[in-house]
C-alpha cells in the first residue's frame, strides 16, 4: 500500500491538495469500509444461516441448503445476465456513436475537398451556396430539436 501511497502524494501535490490530510482521510475511509464490509459479510452469513434453518424443519437438512444452493445460483446468473445484457447495449450505442461520427467526419471531408471547385462556378456561387447554407441551417436545428438519445440508458 505504501506504493501507492508514495505514487499518490506527487500527483496530489500537482493538484494543491495536501498530501498529508489526504491520506489521513484514505486511511481511515479504508477502515470505515472494511468495517462495513466485514460486518455486511456476518450480516449476510447469518441470513443464510437462519434460512437453513427455517428450511430444514420444513423440507429436511439436506434439502434445505440445495435449496438455498440453487437460489444463490440462480441470483448469479440473473445479475450475469443483467450486466451482459447492458455491457452489449453500452457497445452498441458506442458503436452508433462512432459510426455517426465517422460518417460525419467523411460528409464534411467531402465538402470541404469539393468547395473549391464547386465556387468556381459563378451561377453556383450566386445561387447555390445561399441555398446550401440554408439547408444546413435547417439540418442543424433539425438536429437541435431532437431528444437526446444517451439519457435513455
Amino acid at each position: 500500500m505504501t506504493g501507492v501511497l508514495g505514487l499518490l502524494a506527487p500527483l496530489l501535490t500537482l493538484f494543491g491538495i495536501e498530501t498529508d490530510r489526504a491520506i489521513e482521510t484514505l486511511k481511515r475511509h479504508a477502515v470505515v469500509w472494511g468495517v462495513i464490509a466485514v460486518l455486511g459479510i456476518v450480516v449476510v452469513v447469518c441470513l443464510v444461516v437462519a434460512a437453513n434453518a427455517a428450511l430444514s424443519l420444513a423440507v429436511g437438512p439436506v434439502v434445505a441448503p440445495l435449496i438455498i444452493a440453487v437460489a444463490a445460483a440462480l441470483i448469479a446468473l440473473i445479475v450475469y445476465l443483467v450486466a451482459a445484457a447492458q455491457d452489449a447495449a453500452a457497445k452498441r450505442r458506442e458503436e452508433e456513436r462512432r459510426r455517426a461520427a465517422e460518417t460525419s467526419a467523411l460528409v464534411s471531408s467531402a465538402v470541404i475537398g469539393a468547395l473549391p471547385l464547386l465556387l468556381k462556378s459563378p451561377l453556383l456561387r450566386d445561387f447555390g451556396v445561399p441555398a446550401v447554407a440554408a439547408i444546413a441551417t435547417a439540418l442543424l436545428l433539425r438536429k437541435a430539436d431532437r431528444p437526446d438519445d444517451s439519457d435513455k440508458a
